[in-house]
């Protein structure tokens, strides 16, 4: 398949998760940037929200992960956008306010997108997604992702000021995070996840299994917790985070995904 047929399919892929992930998250429109409707109390509690469930996602990857193993984190933030600005003007502004630049353009299958990303000073990958959706309506994602979370300790507070800078842009955006490494727990994906699973427990009291998925290399399991305030809805099930086992079938070795509130990468 050549660049422009890749590039096709690449896109169908973004725009069907964001289409899911806006039907599971109840998504709400912010009001147009520059208009009373952005409050910075909202963003006050967002950011408290964001630092507590990633420490405790750190918590509980160093528990769930073999000793020593980098964890991988894949933060992102994702809304709508429908304000009065156009698209090329909201991006560039949106693009200065996370400090990027170059900001790259294209026409892919009749949406017009926008990227731009970076390298933040401690390792930690910045960049913007902007696409058209269609009838004076954009969707934005801003990810931040770093090999080693414990080795990137700019990322909590960058990932606040990537919310804020959303937020300043009209755009009331949702946070996801997905943790990835090596699983302590080895053997079949079912008994690992179920160990795993033991080892939260502590740190979650009143974790309750509400939804799996099982195939013949991926045991997992989505669940509601008690205290925890990020949720999607799922069903009659309010889901605060998910656990996947995943098995490498070359390596056979065991991987963990951790998701708050839902696992957005590949297991």
């Amino acid at each position: 398949m050549g660049n422009k047929g890749q590039s096709k399919g690449i896109l169908v892929l973004v725009l069907a998760g964001i289409c899911a992930l806006m039907l599971l998250s109840g998504f709400r429109s912010a009001e147009p940037a520059g208009r009373s409707g952005v409050q910075s109390a909202d963003a006050s509690t967002a950011a408290g929200e964001l630092q507590e469930s990633l420490a405790l996602l750190t918590t509980l990857g160093g528990q769930a992960s073999a000793p020593g193993a980098p964890l991988r984190l894949v933060l992102k933030w994702q809304g709508e956008y429908s304000g009065e600005e156009t698209d090329e003007v909201a991006v560039q502004h949106l693009a200065t306010r996370l400090g990027l630049d170059g900001i790259s353009s294209a026409d892919d299958d009749g949406h017009r997108v926008w990227r731009s990303a970076a390298q933040l000073s401690g390792g930690t990958q910045l960049s913007l997604f902007w696409s058209e959706l269609g009838g004076g309506r954009s969707y934005c994602i801003v990810t931040l992702e770093t090999a080693d979370l414990l080795g990137s300790p700019e990322l909590p507070a960058a990932a606040a000021d990537a919310g804020e800078a959303m937020l300043q842009a009209g755009i009331a955006a949702e946070w996801n995070a997905s943790l990835q490494a090596p699983a302590k727990e080895q053997g079949g994906t079912q008994a690992a996840l179920l160990a795993t699973e033991q080892l939260m427990a502590a740190e979650l009291p009143g974790i309750q299994a509400e939804e799996s998925y099982t195939d013949i290399s991926t045991s997992s399991h989505s669940y509601s917790v008690p205290g925890l305030q990020r949720t999607v809805s799922s069903g009659s099930h309010s889901l605060a985070l998910q656990l996947a086992v995943h098995k490498n079938v070359n390596a056979d070795v065991n991987r963990i995904t951790l998701g708050m509130p839902l696992i957005t990468i590949e297991y």
